[in-house]
Formats: C-alpha cells, sequence, structure tokens
C-alpha cells in the first residue's frame, strides 16, 4: 500500500467515524429532548391551600413604648402568585396576581391566625405555581404618621408557612439603627 493509499483510506476511517459520532450526538440530543418533552407534559403538583399563623414579637424596647403611646401593631397578609399564561386579572404592585388580603391590628405581641378560607380558590386558575404568602407588618401609625417599627418582611409558598408558621420579630426603628 503506497502513501497516497494509506492517507485515503485514514480520511476514510476519520469521517466514518465522525460520522458515526455525530449520529450518536443526534440520538442523545433526540433522547434529551423527548426527556423534556415528557418533563414539560408532566402535570404540575396541585396548589395547597392551607391555614396560617403568624406570630408577632415585640422587642421589650417596642413593646413598652408602643404601650406608652396607644400605638398599634399592623399585620398586612396578601395572598397572590405569579401570574398564569392568560391571566384574565390585572397583577398587583408587586407583579402578582392577589388571592387574597387580609389586615389586622394587635395591641403589642401576639399573633392572628388565618383560615384556608381567607384564599380565594377561584382565582388559583389564575396563577402559575403554588400560592405564596407575604406578610408586612408596622406600626398602626396611630400616635405619629410616621412607622416605628423595624420588623421583619416574610415571603414563602403558603403550604411552607402554613406548615413552618411565620414568625415575625420587631423593634423600634431607632433600635434597629442603634445596631
Amino acid at each position: 500500500m503506497n502513501a497516497r493509499t494509506a492517507t485515503l483510506c485514514l480520511m476514510l476511517a476519520l469521517v466514518a467515524t465522525g460520522c458515526a459520532r455525530r449520529e450518536a450526538e443526534d440520538d442523545d440530543t433526540q433522547e434529551l429532548a423527548a426527556a423534556a418533552a415528557t418533563q414539560e407534559q408532566a402535570p404540575a403538583p396541585p396548589q395547597e391551600v392551607v391555614a396560617l399563623k403568624v406570630n408577632v414579637t415585640l422587642s421589650p424596647t417596642a413593646e413598652q413604648s408602643l404601650k406608652s403611646s396607644g400605638e398599634t401593631v399592623r399585620v398586612e397578609v396578601i395572598y397572590g402568585g405569579d401570574p398564569a399564561p392568560g391571566a384574565t386579572l390585572a397583577p398587583n404592585e408587586l407583579g402578582m396576581i392577589e388571592l387574597g388580603k387580609k389586615v389586622f391590628e394587635l395591641d403589642g405581641s401576639g399573633a392572628v391566625e388565618l383560615p384556608e378560607s381567607a384564599v380565594d380558590r377561584s382565582r388559583l386558575d389564575q396563577i402559575i405555581g403554588q400560592p405564596q404568602v407575604m406578610v408586612n407588618t408596622t406600626s398602626g401609625r396611630k400616635s405619629t404618621p410616621n412607622n416605628l417599627l423595624a420588623c421583619d418582611f416574610y415571603w414563602d409558598t403558603l403550604n411552607t408557612a402554613g406548615r413552618d408558621g411565620v414568625n415575625v420579630q420587631c423593634k423600634l426603628l431607632s433600635e434597629a439603627k442603634g445596631r
């Protein structure tokens, strides 16, 4: 076999090997695409709606200050979710479809409990994924127009919040600045 024939055989072998490799890659790509299509068609887990308990704890200084000024603690609970494709309801300022909203006033540290019925189930088809809950806690603005409290903001799925409970810690803004 001369050098020219050997080179030609080598080139043909490389081309054949490359084609086989490309066919294997094409097979892998097709398998991955089929697996992805199957996953996309798998139904999402059912949306969970559960009761919720929110515990608000004030620092001793905040508790005393609010009590002496006649101030309250305002707890706002908003249920919502990310808009589903084709949602007909307008999203709120956070870009969420609201499923319910409740506002409570406490005299100080305490808890609020919300039943499952606080969520408007008729709107669940307007969201994608699990319902979420946001809890925003401030002073009630009875003695001053300004918020007096620095409180944890809570945002998670409703099923996590219902299972674990929501614990909100608050202190006076002046305490938070002095950290």
